[in-house]
């Protein structure tokens, strides 16, 4: 291990090679031989193609590596690739590196009028090439679409060191499999990417958002669906336990809701009336309007951070029931983990129908609440999900071809099997 450890240095430099005190870019408990920062897309070849030659294993993150799998391996951090490298207001574009924070990517676009709509997964961390490989739907979804419908080009450095190109600046460049959305959601399995091409949008003329006390989560979630009822195309409808709802709304007691509204100025106004009228109606004890561009980016940036908290909780469960359901999913929720309200973790996402909870059980209750879920449509999210879906059809039969499939696809791009080890399918 030392001999690649040397060799990396050779390239990289030895001030962008980390073997002491790693501990601020690692999570997780097993410990990689080193931590390397490359600065282009060449460093990342040669990083992944030394590290195959001697069968080492890799994984990649923008400021923080899972170190899941990777003892003794390398941890590749891409903090120093951290800057946009073009933007085409003409075609609504931007190339950018892959190490760029993703809320640092959002706010330099909207000093030029444009807008990148998919929210960070953790404000703190997470770079813009983590938005793609998590690939997960954020709160923005219903209205603006999943993260994969804005990567419309990339590089990416594949598993023997070679780079591949996929994509351009065109919309419509895909016949066949397309292998441009196919990247969001490995998670680094397939490659890590060092140069992304983002479809934009122009920056919303109008923001404004309501906040407001409710006495528990229930209640928020009757609010969202009468505000869903009355035909109101809002961007956000969310709302968190109060422990965690404190980074929104200081002193609240029960429920924070955060809804938010980006529209035409006179629409904008209107919204937020009605929106602010359904949640007293739900109980609210107290209301707010923020319309003042600086206290609306506060707000935002306190609801990232409540948001960031329950992602990164290892003990949560997230399942979806459908926005329709919400209510039903909560009572159900309370039935397995008891009241809603005393649990920190608690946050529905409304208009995606989707619920986390944290649980001192996850791997029992994850069974229970997809139980539950199932009865309304849903189920627990990602491929446990699918997994709970199979058993409870006694169709373990469709697991394993789901997984082996997926196993195939990755082992043709990585045969070695040396890239993200703690990601299995």
């Amino acid at each position: 291990m030392s001999q690649i450890v040397e060799q990396l240095k050779s390239v990289l430099g030895a001030d962008n090679v980390v073997t002491k005190d790693m501990a601020k870019y690692l999570r997780g408990s097993e410990q990689p031989a080193a931590v390397v920062c490359p600065g282009t897309g060449e460093d990342v070849a040669a990083i992944v193609k030394a590290a195959a030659e001697a069968g080492v294993k890799v994984n990649v993150g923008g400021r923080v590596v899972d170190t899941a799998g990777l003892g003794g391996g390398i941890a590749v951090v891409t903090q120093r690739m951290n800057q946009i490298l073009e933007i085409d207001k003409d075609n609504l574009t931007c190339w950018v590196q892959p190490g760029m924070l993703h809320k640092d990517f959002c706010d330099s676009l909207l000093k030029e009028g444009l807008y990148f709509p998919p929210e960070p997964y953790a404000v703190g961390t997470s770079s813009i090439a983590g938005c793609f490989g998590v690939g997960d739907p954020d709160s923005k979804s219903f209205k603006y679409m999943p993260p994969r419908t804005y990567i419309i080009a990339y590089e990416m450095v594949l598993p023997t060191g070679e780079t591949m190109k996929i994509g351009t600046k065109c919309i419509k460049c895909v016949s066949g499999l397309d292998l441009i959305h196919f990247v969001s959601g490995t998670r680094a399995t397939l490659g890590i990417l060092t140069k992304i091409l983002t479809k934009l949008l122009p920056a919303p003329v109008c923001k404004s958002v309501v906040v407001a006390d409710l006495p528990n989560i229930s209640a928020a979630a009757k609010a969202f669906l009468a505000i869903q009822k009355r035909r109101l195309f809002v961007t956000r409808e969310n709302a968190i336990t109060a422990k965690l709802g404190q980074n929104i709304l200081s002193g609240a007691k029960g429920a924070v809701a955060f809804v938010d509204i980006e529209e035409f100025p006179k629409a904008n106004v209107e919204y937020a009336k009605i929106v602010e009228a359904e949640l007293k109606i739900a109980g609210a004890t107290t209301t707010k309007i923020i319309t003042d561009p600086k206290e609306y980016a506060a707000t935002e940036l306190g609801w990232l951070k409540a948001r960031e908290a329950v992602n990164l909780n290892a003990n949560k469960v997230r399942f979806t029931v459908g926005a329709s359901n919400v209510v039903k999913g909560l009572d159900a929720a309370q039935g397995v983990v008891g009241p809603l309200n005393e649990n920190e973790f608690t946050l529905i996402e409304a208009q995606l129908g989707k619920i986390t909870v944290a649980t001192a059980n996850p791997d029992a209750d994850a069974v229970k609440l997809n139980n539950a879920a199932m009865k309304l449509g849903g189920n627990v999210s990602g491929l446990l999900g699918s997994k709970l879906r199979c058993d409870e059809y006694s169709d373990t039969a469709m697991f394993d071809s789901i997984t082996q499939l997926l196993h195939n696809i990755r082992k043709e791009f990585d045969p070695k099997g040396i890239l993200a080890p703690g990601v299995k399918f």
